[in-house]
């Protein structure tokens, strides 16, 4: 009977820290940093409420302005080297 009731004890042992490795720290961790980003940055929480966003909601944060030249003359293709190949 003392062997059954050291294996329960065990088993409960096992169990609570299982629970509290497995979900009470992770928990806690992610409540302590996001208290600790809203001390920092007070508009944390508009900012993460922005990135929650549905699946295929398309949100374009930025539109670069309209060039009036061709895109291949925007000299940032780099030079052209000439080669002879080689047979």
């Amino acid at each position: 009977m003392g062997f059954l009731k050291f294996l329960f004890i065990l088993l409960i042992i096992y169990l609570l820290g299982y629970l509290f490795f497995r979900r009470i720290i992770p928990w806690l961790l992610k409540r302590w940093v996001k208290k600790a980003a809203q001390r920092m940055n007070p508009d944390f929480k508009q900012d993460a409420e922005k990135q929650k966003r549905k699946q295929g909601e398309i949100n374009i944060d930025y539109v670069p302005e309209n060039k009036d030249k061709n895109d291949d003359d925007d000299g940032d293709n780099g030079e052209y080297v000439d080669y002879e190949e080689i047979k």
